[in-house]
């Protein structure tokens, strides 16, 4: 299987986080590796996630983003300049926020944080499907592949 990488600076605005979403989704997608929908979909919503965290939580620090195939695993990983580490707790139902980092896990077939010397990095890895001629079920909806430890807010 071809290699395929890329990396990409993103800019502290949410504009701009979107942005390099849709650019990764893109570059993805340009690989042709015949990735399934579901696939391509996970990989969009996870660096959306991973990115948006980064953006909002790093101040105006450096935030970059990286995807790599190797194998049959996707890496995304989003680097930022912060040090605090997140931590998942259960939001409130009223809340608008505080979901990402469980779409990651439930997406993402492994995911986790790591401190780095200017900050941390921020990682899923999704197990990648390609597109076959079998019989697919569109409208069902996958089920979590991982957990994060929760805290009650």
């Amino acid at each position: 299987m071809e290699a395929h990488e890329l990396s990409i600076s993103v800019s502290g605005t949410p504009l701009a986080a979107a942005e390099t979403r849709r650019q990764i989704a893109a570059e993805i997608r340009s690989w042709n590796t015949g990735f399934d929908a579901d696939t391509l979909h996970s990989a969009e919503l996870v660096a959306g996630e991973l990115i948006a965290n980064a953006v909002q939580h790093a101040s105006d620090g450096p935030v970059s983003v990286a995807a790599r195939l190797s194998g049959t695993a996707l890496r995304i990983e989003v680097c930022d300049s912060s040090s605090k580490l997140p931590s998942p707790s259960l939001p409130d139902t009223a809340d608008e926020s505080g979901r990402g980092l469980f779409i990651v896990a439930a997406l993402a077939d492994h995911c986790g944080v790591e401190p780095t010397p200017s900050g941390k990095r921020c990682w899923a890895e999704i197990t990648v499907s390609r597109e076959s001629s079998g019989s697919h079920a569109p409208d069902a909806c996958p089920a979590p592949r991982a957990h994060l430890p929760l805290q009650r807010r």
